[in-house]
């Protein structure tokens, strides 16, 4: 029998059904980047997918233990890959910033947060996995680090945000869009971090993913993640393909004087080169003479 937990399931296969096609034509129209983040909602999409698809399988097998498990994977994995796609588009403007000014953060920067992000997620895997009383929500030691390192990325991300948006006069024209669709999909990231701290560190049923209130779960974590993909990816759709930014940013006025400079001293030489050379004097002799002279000759101009 269909109850109210399995009608979100079936929400958000509708929901993420068409989304999951939306994001894989984003990544190929902008390229499989790091920079771009749009392939994290295919990964993102397509967890909720197989989640729903699993929790949906109960109905038939209600105790069909690796069913739960692998719907909990599935929702463990939707944290991560939304911190990774806002950090994705943030480092997007970063690149704008670099081809507008050469003055952006380092890519480090951006890497060592995504970095944590990653290491969150597979702890969060194996903790997930390791534990089959689903009575008691899929949770040990190791979903929560996995928690807290989740939340270490959400302010790493923040950070990031903060400091490109103090730089936003940097950002080219039409790509502010990002800021707005990060500024958004932050605060809504950190209301669903709050849902899963309270029941992994407060023990509150009512927090349960698997038993406690469906409402709570639905406006807590289900419509937060739905509204942060629309928006990234109908932001995104507004947004033009850009070149990589290490071949766009054209040399400054300093540099061209300065490859002026060294041309014309490499000319300068070079005919003062070919000037000894017309100076030198006619010499007379045999072959094997002129042949040792000629050598001679050679090997001065090179010390030259």
């Amino acid at each position: 029998m269909i109850d109210y937990r399995h009608g979100i399931s079936i929400l958000e296969i509708i929901v993420y059904s068409p989304t999951l096609f939306l994001a894989l034509w984003m990544a190929f129209h902008h390229g499989f980047k790091k920079s771009s983040g749009w392939y994290f909602f295919v990964v993102f999409s397509l967890a909720r997918i197989i989640g729903a698809a699993c929790y949906l399988a109960t109905i038939n097998a209600p105790s069909n233990i690796n069913l739960y498990i692998t719907w909990a994977v599935c929702t463990s994995l939707g944290i991560s890959p939304l911190i990774l796609a806002c950090i994705g588009l943030l480092s997007r403007a970063n690149d704008s910033i670099m081809r507008k000014t050469a003055k952006p953060l380092s890519p480090m920067l951006f890497r060592g947060v995504s970095l944590i992000s990653m290491v969150a997620l597979i702890v969060s895997i194996v903790g997930s996995t390791e534990n089959s009383d689903i009575t008691h929500g899929l949770v040990n030691t190791k979903t929560q680090v996995a928690l807290v390192l989740f939340l270490v990325t959400w302010v790493g991300a923040c950070i990031l945000f903060l400091l490109i948006a103090a730089r936003s006069r940097s950002i080219e024209d039409g790509e502010h869009r990002l800021l707005l669709a990060v500024g958004i999909s932050l605060p809504l990231i950190l209301v669903r971090l709050v849902y899963s701290f309270i029941y992994t560190f407060g023990h509150k049923s009512e927090f349960s993913m698997l038993s406690g209130n469906v409402t709570i779960q639905l406006v807590m974590s289900i419509l937060e993640e739905i509204i942060i993909v629309l928006v990234c990816l109908g932001i995104g759709l507004t947004l033009q393909v850009r070149p990589n930014p290490e071949y766009s940013h054209q040399p400054s006025v300093s540099d061209r004087q300065g490859d002026s400079i060294e041309m014309e001293n490499d000319t300068y030489q070079g005919h003062q080169s070919r000037r000894e050379k017309t100076q030198r004097p006619k010499r007379r002799g045999g072959p094997l003479y002129l042949l040792v002279m000629f050598i001679v000759d050679t090997i001065n101009d090179r010390r030259k």
